[in-house]
């Protein structure tokens, strides 16, 4: 009886497609391996085989009792398809082998950056979190906003992490990740609220290897890299969208990948929503910090895509509630200043530079000189 071994290479585990190691034959004697499952085609393996990974399984077996063929070739190509089938799992491989004897006895051994009890928590928190930030009522562009703000507000980037920083159980348990973790997040967060999305791997700043995700809003597709739309240093409260439903040529700037591999990107319907940071949203509308004029107080109409300068004044760690706006003034010393929205009179509440604001219940939390401070807020 034969036996083959393919062995995979331990992988930055980037990508959903693996390189592996060259194959190799061992001709001495085994016992036949005990199958879980007996299947008759490979595309039923395929199958199978997907499932246990998205179970994320560590040892999956089966029995196939059909035509051979290029046995060899045939169990490689069935690992490759499941992976493009179970591409939340297959995005945390660490790396793989696989073993066959000549009975069709095949046993793939997998090892993730993440575990099942880990993807048990990630999925009873994926579901906390879009029971708070889908609606129903939402368009697609609404979903994904609401994804990408709730990434990118409640998370920073950093490798100082227990669990691996490069799974998504990383990100939403400890608050931080890499690229990976970021779109493998991104990318369960969108596929369960509906939104047909990739998961991308490029390159960024040369070869520098990165991750992003790609999502289908209204019919097009768009570029999405929440880990470039989070501030590095980790700002609180400083979400941006230069990289938020952008096209091929835009992304293309600064981040390199396979196009052949993936839809193309060309509508430039939301590119209304580049320069726009510090973005604190009430009803329809959106203050924001504009970029594209020295950081000067913006507001965009969410239903034309209209920008209108409020104040001719550098606002930044904007914040509000009901009628009123929060943010930091960087024409007046970054001092804090409070904004009624409805006359536009401003008033300095604070006369020192303070950063990262943010309401909770009826306080404003403010950092100043490195110390958090509040303030009772009506």
């Amino acid at each position: 009886m034969k036996k083959w071994l393919l062995c995979g290479a331990t992988l930055l585990m980037l990508s959903p497609t693996a390189a592996y190691a060259k194959q190799t034959e061992i001709t001495s004697p085994i016992y036949p391996v005990v199958a879980d499952s007996t299947v008759v085609t490979w595309d039923q393996l395929t199958k199978e085989l997907a499932k246990q990974m998205r179970n994320f399984e560590t040892e999956i077996k089966f029995t196939y009792t059909g035509p051979m063929g290029d046995f060899k070739k045939e169990m490689m190509d069935a690992f490759e398809k499941a992976k493009q089938q179970a591409v939340y799992a297959s995005g945390h491989f660490e790396s793989m082998t696989v073993s066959a004897d000549s009975l069709g006895n095949v046993t793939y051994k997998v090892k993730y950056l993440t575990n099942q009890t880990q993807e048990v928590a990630v999925q009873k928190k994926i579901n906390q979190i879009l029971k708070n930030i889908i609606k129903p009522s939402m368009t697609e562009f609404q979903k994904v906003k609401a994804i990408n703000d709730y990434i990118v507000s409640n998370t920073m980037y950093g490798t100082k992490t227990k669990a691996s920083p490069h799974s998504a159980y990383a990100l939403f348990f400890e608050g931080q990740a890499v690229c990976q973790g970021y779109a493998l997040a991104a990318q369960a967060l969108l596929e369960q609220s509906g939104i047909e999305t990739k998961y991308v791997i490029g390159f960024v700043n040369g070869n520098e290897a990165h991750a992003w995700n790609l999502v289908k809003v209204d019919g097009k597709w768009y570029h999405l890299d929440t880990t470039w739309n989070d501030p590095l240093p980790n700002r609180v409260g400083a979400a941006s969208y230069d990289y938020f439903l952008v096209t091929d040529s835009q992304l293309n700037k600064d981040h390199a990948w396979v196009k052949a591999d993936y839809p193309t990107a060309t509508s430039t319907k939301y590119s209304y929503m580049h320069n726009v940071h510090f973005a604190y949203q009430l009803n329809n509308a959106v203050y924001f910090s504009n970029t594209a004029d020295n950081d000067k107080l913006y507001k965009l109409d969410m239903t034309s895509g209209k920008k209108t300068k409020v104040l001719d004044k550098r606002a930044l760690y904007i914040t509000g509630t009901n009628d009123y706006l929060y943010y930091s003034d960087y024409s007046n010393g970054g001092y804090l200043t409070k904004l009624n929205l409805k006359t536009l009179k401003a008033e300095v509440l604070v006369k020192q530079p303070v950063t990262n604001l943010k309401i909770n219940d009826n306080d404003l939390l403010y950092t100043m000189n490195t110390k958090e401070y509040k303030l009772k807020i009506n």
